[in-house]
């Protein structure tokens, strides 16, 4: 019997906020009076001494993303955060992280987990040690959400990150706190949110942040008091409520729990005792989290049987080329491998997504940000003048509109059309009495299609069509849901068995159809659109654009929330293209292709946002197995596995007409590479004939030298001194 000592972590006595009555805004007490910034820096000034922290220890971040090392390789494959703990255990502090970020057998193989600052990327610690023993992801059927957790012993204290304190009392409903993460993969150091908790027992938490947020990359982030740096959880997960983020978060009092029992009497066990066999049990018997947490027998980790799924029941995968057994040749860039993934619930179903673009007078302001990549950023120089509608810009390619029609050509990029077909609806809107209605509020202009070139034509199109009118949202979004359920009136013949989308992009506040005086009416109208879509079984993905459309933002966030879409704000227009780029219609949010025959990854790998994937991957003589896995954003994965037989001389099967696309694409990745390659080896070889050059010269002017002394022997000339007159 192993002989443990409890690793008893430091914490202190919760300072928890009351709860306000109702209608008092947050910032301001029962009383009516707010938090003045003199009180705010007081209650600073007092935390920083009653923590025992400096002001500059107080800024460092708490918070990195935990990175597989494997030898002398560089840190690969960060996923997730983790966020350091004051221990007992030497160095007296450890490492904190949920299990499903980072895969038991990859953290086996590796033997290293490094800890990288968000901005600079620089490792601040390092382990190679489990302080408890490892949980499994709650995606794996009966694991509790509160077991999914990971505590690393690190192998000294970390250098600028700060170690955080847990909490040895739960939260309450109601009370406010704070979550630290890292945005995107290599965002700040540190970022932070505030929400309240709905909902805290022994088995979960439940916060819903202030703000709307994508918590992509967030997974094992801590979640704080508001008014304290002491962990109450784990963020594991967010729940799907459009319009707003729900946290679901795992108690800390867990992670309390393991470190009474920690592993080798609190040095820890090596992560190569946890090791899998063929067979999916660890290869040594170290003890479980579940018998650590009294939560019953140790259960091995699930292995996947041959094309079934692993962790998430609403994971679908497939793929669709080459068929299995196929014989196949073998081009310079590879062999061609695709397929779907989805991570929505049911079957895998096609897309239909209507793009709906404002093209309000609004729209024409410039966006701050070089949109058409001349090398200029447009501005308005006389921002006051606006005579007789002589609207003066310097740029009209870096406009809203410009980053607007971007953003959709990201998303069109994006999309596959053999999974997906696309339309393209435009709105604005008469501004009252006397406004020439030429055109409707809203109009399509490309029915939904799979040719993308037609997309993109009436993207050009609209792209020279100057802005006008105001903003009708109600219009814009009837129009999209017209199209995609082809009611009376529409261009477009949908499929009854499409996933509807609705992908709405907006600058600013509806001001229509009542005027922009009756802004409540206006919104109702959106309301009742969202309304109308919803039943329609349309769901709509909003983008408020600018700090107008953030300033009264309730139509944007209402017509996501009430068809269960989800709200983008994107404060700067010139952000909009980069937000586009995180649209993952199918909640896939990796794919990756592996040949086990060889060992090797794809060489070229790409994932579209509808779930649609496509890869090259190189083949070993005769039989090659292929095990292709996809990750959903909850962490849930799935596995399929394929073998195709490569013989050098025989004709590969002609690839079908619908994989032109993501073939293509891949081609021109493949063509990418060897250019710089060549590159690369034609400047190698310039240097290398520049090298043998100059040898050659300095070789040759040596001869020269030489040629020269004899000759001058043989004229008995004199080696000249000085300067010679001239004769």
């Amino acid at each position: 019997m192993h002989a443990h000592r409890a690793v008893r972590v430091k914490s202190g006595r919760l300072g928890l906020e009351k709860s306000r009555p109702r209608g008092v805004h947050r910032g301001a007490t029962a009383h009516g009076s707010g938090d003045t910034p003199l009180r705010r820096d007081w209650l600073l000034a007092l935390t920083l001494v009653l923590s025992g922290l400096s002001p500059a220890e107080a800024t460092q971040p708490a918070v990195a993303r935990p990175a597989l090392r494997s030898g002398a390789q560089a840190p690969q494959s960060a996923r997730g955060v983790a966020f350091m703990l004051s221990v007992d255990s030497a160095p007296g502090v450890a490492a904190v992280g949920t299990a499903h970020t980072l895969r038991l057998e990859e953290i086996a193989r590796a033997g290293q987990v490094d800890f990288l600052l968000g901005e600079t990327q620089l490792v601040a610690a390092s382990s190679q040690r489990f302080l408890v023993p490892p949980g499994q992801p709650f995606g794996i059927p009966n694991h509790p959400l509160r077991a999914d957790f990971m505590v690393f012993a690190l192998d000294a204290p970390p250098e600028g990150l700060r170690a955080l304190e847990a909490a040895r009392e739960p939260p309450e409903p109601g009370q406010r706190v704070r979550l630290w993460g890292i945005s995107g993969k290599r965002g700040r150091h540190q970022d932070e949110l505030f929400g309240r908790v709905e909902r805290a027992d022994a088995t979960r938490l439940e916060v819903l942040l202030d703000v709307p947020h994508t918590l992509e990359g967030w997974g094992g982030a801590p979640i704080l008091a508001a008014d304290s740096d002491r962990v109450l959880g784990i963020l594991e997960a967010q729940d799907s409520v459009p319009g707003f983020t729900k946290v679901i978060a795992a108690p800390i009092s867990a992670v309390l729990a393991a470190l009474d029992e920690p592993l080798g009497s609190g040095r820890g066990e090596a992560f190569s005792t946890f090791a899998t066999d063929i067979t999916g049990r660890p290869s040594v018997e170290p003890g479980s989290l579940e018998q650590a947490l009294g939560l019953g027998e140790p259960r091995p980790p699930q292995s996947a049987a041959q094309g079934e799924s692993k962790a998430a029941a609403n994971l679908t995968l497939a793929i669709d080329y080459p068929a299995p057994g196929a014989v196949l040749a073998q081009s310079t860039c590879g062999v061609f491998v695709s397929g779907r993934a989805s991570a929505l619930p049911g079957t895998l179903r096609p897309f239909e997504v209507m793009l709906v673009i404002d093209t309000s007078r609004s729209t024409e302001e410039p966006s701050g940000a070089d949109i058409d990549g001349d090398g200029r950023i447009g501005g308005r120089p006389f921002a006051s003048l606006d005579f007789f509608f002589l609207r003066l810009a310097l740029d009209p390619g870096d406009s809203i509109l410009a980053a607007e029609i971007a953003a959709a050509r990201q998303l069109v990029g994006r999309l596959d059309p053999r999974q997906t077909r696309i339309g393209l609806v435009a709105f604005s809107g008469g501004t009252g009495q006397g406004h020439s209605r030429r055109a409707p509020a809203a109009t399509t202009l490309e029915p939904l299609t799979q040719d993308y070139a037609r997309v993109e034509a009436a993207l050009d199109s609209l792209l020279d069509t100057a802005p006008e009118g105001s903003t009708h949202m109600a219009a814009g979004l009837d129009q999209a849901t017209t199209e995609l359920r082809g009611l009376r009136g529409a261009s477009s013949r949908p499929d009854p068995e499409a996933e509807k989308l609705v992908l709405f992009f907006t600058d600013g506040q509806p001001t229509l159809p009542h005027g922009p005086d009756a802004m409540l009416d206006n919104v109702r109208a959106v309301l009742r659109a969202a309304d109308r879509a919803e039943r329609a079984g349309v769901r709509v993905h909003s983008f408020a654009i600018g700090p107008e459309a953030l300033a009264g933002p309730i139509a944007a966030v209402e017509m996501a929330r009430r068809t269960r879409g989800s709200f983008t704000p994107v404060r700067s227009p010139g952000d909009l293209v980069r937000a586009a780029e995180d649209v993952e219609l199918a909640s896939i949010e990796e794919v990756t292709l592996w040949n086990e025959t060889r060992r090797e990854a794809a060489r070229f790998l790409w994932l579209g946002g509808d779930g649609s994937w496509a890869g090259l991957v190189d083949l070993a003589p005769g039989r090659n197995r292929l095990r292709v896995r996809a990750r959903a954003g909850d962490g849930g994965e799935a596995e399929r596995f394929i073998e195709v037989h490569f013989a050098p001389e025989a004709p590969s099967p002609s690839l079908p007409g619908e994989f032109a696309m993501p073939h293509t694409r891949l081609l021109e990745d493949c063509l990418e590479q060897a250019r710089g390659l060549r590159l690369e080896a034609e400047q190698q070889r310039a240097k290398q004939i520049k090298r043998k050059l100059r040898l050659e010269i300095e070789a040759e002017r040596a001869r020269a030298a030489q040629r020269a002394d004899q000759q001058r022997k043989q004229l008995e000339l004199e080696p000249a001194r000085g300067g010679a007159d001239l004769e």
